[in-house]
């Protein structure tokens, strides 16, 4: 139970591949699906801080999603204004690949973005 706990969005995912495969089905539950695989991965997958500490290093502590760091009050937004600081990126990107749970939650956010970017296309071209 507490696998299913911290891991409902790789639930959302399987169930955002398989509406994927099936016809019948439109674009509110891809968007729907997408959004909550996306929002799971930004903030409520289980990964590493990554945060950069005082001496250099990075912070191997738990937190939730790709964005928000872990229980130090200067780690907790330290991650989300890196987006927002071009020298930081390759800090920030280096934290999404740095655990197996973080690697999970870096693809599963990348395939939530790309279906609901594809099903804007597809079901809103002209």
């Amino acid at each position: 139970m507490k696998f299913l706990k911290e891991y409902w969005g790789l639930v959302a995912l399987a169930l955002l591949l398989t509406t994927w495969w099936t016809a019948e089905t439109g674009a509110a539950p891809l968007f729907f699906l997408s959004g909550v695989v996306v929002v799971w991965s930004l903030f409520w997958a289980p990964a590493w801080c990554g945060a950069v500490n005082r001496n250099g290093k990075f912070c191997i502590n738990n937190s939730r999603g790709l964005l928000l760091g872990c229980h130090l009050r200067q780690h907790r937004w330290q991650k989300f204004k890196m987006l927002f600081y071009s020298k930081r990126w390759a800090q920030f990107t280096r934290g999404m690949w740095a655990s197996p749970t973080a690697i999970l939650a870096t693809v599963s956010g990348t395939v939530g973005t790309v279906s609901a970017i594809t099903t804007g296309i597809k079901d809103f071209a002209l």
